[in-house]
């Protein structure tokens, strides 16, 4: 099943001659994952993407992420799509 994460780290950040500067850092990963995964092996795969963001921008005041699974349901069964 395809699984996509997007992980963005943002905030307000300061800049010598400016009023207002902000900073974000957003990242988009795709991994194609056997239907016996878990949801904990799921939640290691955003945990590093968080990881991988923060890095990028140190003290972000939100870090938000989505986890996607595209499914449809088609003659009573549930086909994963990618």
């Amino acid at each position: 099943m395809k699984v996509e994460i997007e992980v963005k780290a943002f905030g307000r950040e300061n800049i010598d001659g400016t009023i207002d500067a902000f900073k974000s850092t957003e990242l988009s990963r795709v991994y194609y994952l056997s239907e016996d995964t878990t949801l904990a092996e799921v939640l290691t795969l955003l945990n590093g993407a968080f990881d991988e963001a923060e890095s990028n921008y140190a003290d972000p005041e939100q870090c938000l992420g989505k986890i996607v699974i595209r499914a449809k349901k088609e003659n009573g069964e549930i086909h994963f799509l990618g």
